[in-house]
């Protein structure tokens, strides 16, 4: 291979890096933050993502509603770890059924500038999922998936979601959008495994 083509090969990785860095943001600024190797990641397509975690993934729907009626439960929040700013909040979080168990472990970066006061300072105390949030304020939205993934549990992944480590787990990078198309939150949501989960839903 001549270094001209070595060269391309290079550029051509190089943008495939920061493309997926981009999707995976804000998961990849918390395990910067934390000193952290982000977990092997494999980008798939929606097709290769298995039920019943394509049911849950593979729709433009807000994951929180999608979530509270799969499980039947209305749904908490666990932040692990947040950075708030003036016109941004940022989270990594668990999502949680009533009984405690987390359904959904990922993170999420919330544009705050289009939205009025009384709903940043609700955002702002963490204590509630953002869709709740949403349906609560009435505000119309839709979700955007940009990508699939599975991904083996780290430790970090495996204690929030009650994982073995080395587990493959399914998820996506997902964007919130207003009703004129734009975006006001990135977020990466990752579904645990669950044998009564995969006996649920079938194809």
């Amino acid at each position: 291979m001549s270094k001209f083509a070595e060269a391309r090969k290079e550029d051509a990785a190089t943008r495939a890096l920061n493309v997926a860095l981009d999707q995976l943001m804000p998961f990849f600024y918390f395990y910067q933050q934390a000193g952290e190797g982000l977990p092997d990641f494999c980008f798939r397509e929606k097709e290769e993502i298995p039920y019943p975690y394509r049911s849950l993934l593979v729709h433009e729907n807000d994951m929180t509603p999608t979530l509270a009626a799969f499980h039947q439960s209305r749904l908490g929040i666990k932040v692990h770890a947040h950075e708030d700013t003036e016109g941004m909040v940022m989270r990594m979080v668990s999502l949680t059924k009533e009984d405690g168990a987390a359904v959904e472990f990922g993170a999420i970066a919330i544009q705050l500038d289009m939205f009025p006061s009384a709903f940043c300072e609700r955002v702002r105390e963490g204590k509630q999922p953002l869709g709740g949030i949403l349906g609560e304020f009435e505000i119309e939205h839709r979700g955007g998936p940009l990508c699939y993934f599975s991904v083996p549990a780290d430790k970090l992944i495996g204690e929030a979601l009650d994982q073995p480590e080395g587990e493959e787990l399914y998820g996506r990078c997902n964007q919130l959008m207003d009703r004129d198309g734009m975006v006001f939150a990135d977020i990466v949501e990752i579904l645990p495994r669950s044998s009564s989960t995969e006996e649920f839903v079938r194809p």
